[in-house]
């Protein structure tokens, strides 16, 4: 009597504690398991995140900022989740749209000359000066008139432009297969400048840059971008680099490139603005094949946890434990249950008296 009982207090017991810790705990241990998968890990992540509520805020201020590319990727996620977006928001994001081709030529010619990648159109000018040559060049010439005035130069664009200049060449030869490369490191160059990388990030740069560049080279190049001389600044430029951090800029340049092809300048610059490092980057643009368009509204909403999983918090890993001694209960209790209902249905023979 008192096992059967026991049995009905247990049993609700068990019910409740699974009911409250099994939900929490499978999350948690979904999690470890998409710690390699960065679109598997952000779709986990957005549950409860993406609300209708937030993401019509989010809409709102990506217009208000200006920013078309942004609104357009919180609207594609929003349809993705069946999400349904105010029409007046639609007809705001389609004026700022209209009126960003207002000024699309203007971008072009000042981000050709000056190097600013702001806008869309921005970015394409000044891609199309580094890919000839024109702004490495430029910024050769730049990091050269420190050393002369006796200032110290900036090693990560100085290491920068001097591969952006080698990756050129490349690009020439290949008719064009090294673009996506040369694009992606031009911008990281541009953020490098503008200060818009992470802490992590400029920090890993600067000393791959710092053990990078060989100085005869770079006095060469240097020489040769003093006169503009875009022939000798080439030529020197393709021993300025070694050759082991020549494939980890190209590896960056790749991987961001592939960034810039689905996400715009602006998500390219929302990746370095949260990446720690060159292996962030590649995860981020391992997530925008997955996730497409809707990349920068997740990353929008999740930051670098789309990316990484980091340190399972304390409470994931309470939740874990939690789960694993519930199971652990179930189990003994469903065993202790087989044998007392196998002994009641069940019984064996009686032993004989002697």
């Amino acid at each position: 009597m008192k096992r059967v009982l026991l049995a009905l207090v247990l049993v609700p017991g068990l019910a409740g504690a699974g009911a409250y810790i099994a939900p929490n705990g499978w999350q948690s241990w979904q999690l470890h398991a998409a710690a390699d998968d960065p679109a598997a890990l952000s779709q986990i992540r957005l549950r409860g995140v993406a609300t209708p509520e937030r993401i019509a805020s989010e809409i709102d201020l990506a217009i208000a900022a200006g920013d078309s590319e942004l609104a357009e990727s919180f609207v594609d996620l929003a349809e993705e989740r069946g999400i349904s977006i105010a029409p007046e928001l639609r007809q705001r994001l389609d004026t700022l749209k209209d009126e960003a081709l207002s000024r699309a030529v203007q971008d072009f010619g000042y981000g050709f000359f000056a190097g600013e990648r702001v806008s869309g159109a921005g970015f394409a000018g000044a891609l199309t000066g580094d890919l000839i040559g024109f702004g490495d060049l430029r910024d050769l010439a730049h990091e050269g008139q420190k050393l002369v005035r006796g200032e110290t130069p900036d090693q990560t664009v100085l290491a920068l432009a001097g591969a952006g200049l080698v990756l050129s060449a490349a690009t020439w030869v290949s008719l064009g297969g090294g673009l996506p490369a040369r694009g992606g490191l031009s911008i990281v160059k541009s953020a490098s400048k503008a200060g818009k990388l992470s802490p992590g990030l400029t920090v890993g740069l600067a000393r791959t840059a710092a053990s990078a560049i060989d100085r005869p080279a770079l006095n060469a190049s240097l020489a040769a971008a003093a006169r503009l001389d875009l022939a000798g600044a080439r030529m020197a430029s393709a021993n300025l680099i070694r050759p082991a951090a020549m494939k980890r800029f190209a590896a960056l340049g790749q991987d961001t490139g592939a960034l810039y092809a689905r996400t715009g300048q602006r998500g390219l610059r929302q990746v370095l603005n949260v990446a720690e490092d060159a292996g962030d980057i590649g995860r981020a643009a391992k997530l925008s094949s997955t996730a497409g368009s809707k990349t920068r509204a997740i990353l929008t909403l999740l930051g670098r946890s789309a990316l990484v999983l980091g340190s399972l918090s304390l409470t994931a890993a309470s939740w874990l434990l939690a789960l694993l001694g519930w199971a652990l209960a179930l189990a003994m209790f469903s065993q202790r249950l087989g044998w007392w209902l196998g002994r009641r249905l069940m019984p064996g023979p009686r032993r004989q008296p002697a």
